[in-house]
């Protein structure tokens, strides 16, 4: 049995100076890169330890436009290229260049209603890694403060719930102030999904951390996601639920 682990997946003033909301500029361009370490414990299927790591590299153009009570934004996929080990065909991957994404991002920060256009099963891989691509900072954010978030999402009949610690530091980049904001966060899950075996169930739960460095013009300069996930998938043809880690790492650097 394997599940497949791209739906369980998932980025200056001094200290007095208030940071600007994330307005951002017209378009900025990202690079946004993915690794993916899946480990399936299949002893009572009498197959061993399985483990699965591999790599994906996005590029993206990120535009914004006022709206009323906050910015909608858009995100456009400009290529998608599959590393070592990838389970998405490299043919595959070319069918997701042009994908849009649209949402709305609040006073809060947070994007909220992302929706792609027109479905792409290999978009669709990098959508979680999407929509946190920009930082969650409060309008005049500063150095020294903290607070807590809770966010309900799903993705392919999974839902989380995850519960984010945030916190707000100075930092440098490239020799100027930025203002770093680390959320550290833990979730739950828990859902079904079709798989050629049957109705798949899972539950688990997860850790992990993010970091934005952003400048003060509200820029998302780079950020960085750690998430850790312990899983267990039941399905009926099977004798015992199968126990899965998924460990993903990012890296969102703003090219120039």
């Amino acid at each position: 049995m394997t599940a497949r682990p791209s739906m369980l997946a998932a980025l200056c003033l001094g200290t007095l100076a208030a940071w600007k909301s994330a307005t951002l500029s017209a378009l900025n361009h990202y690079r946004l890169e993915l690794k993916t370490t899946v480990v399936q414990d299949l002893t009572s299927l009498g197959q061993g330890e399985q483990r699965q790591e591999f790599s994906n590299t996005g590029f993206l153009s990120v535009s914004t436009q006022d709206s009323a009570g906050g910015t909608a934004v858009t995100f456009v996929l400009d290529s998608f290229v599959v590393g070592a080990g990838s389970p998405i065909p490299a043919e595959a991957a070319k069918t997701a260049a042009g994908a849009t994404w649209h949402g709305f991002r609040g006073p809060g920060g947070r994007i909220s209603e992302i929706k792609l256009e027109r479905e792409n099963q290999v978009a669709g891989v990098i959508e979680p890694a999407v929509q946190q691509l920009l930082p969650p900072l409060r309008a005049g954010a500063r150095d020294g403060q903290s607070w807590t978030d809770t966010t309900d999402s799903g993705i392919e009949g999974i839902s989380v719930r995850t519960v984010t610690n945030f916190q707000t530091s100075t930092d440098s980049y490239n020799g100027a102030k930025v203002l770093r904001l680390a959320g550290a966060f833990s979730s739950a899950l828990s859902g079904q999904q079709e798989s050629p075996q049957g109705t798949m169930s899972i539950e688990g739960n997860g850790t992990g951390i993010n970091t934005w460095l952003v400048g003060t013009d509200g820029t998302c300069l780079s950020a960085t996601h750690q998430a850790n996930q312990n899983l267990t998938i039941s399905v009926a043809q099977l004798p015992q639920p199968i126990p899965m880690t998924v460990r993903i790492e990012g890296n969102v650097t703003l090219l120039k």
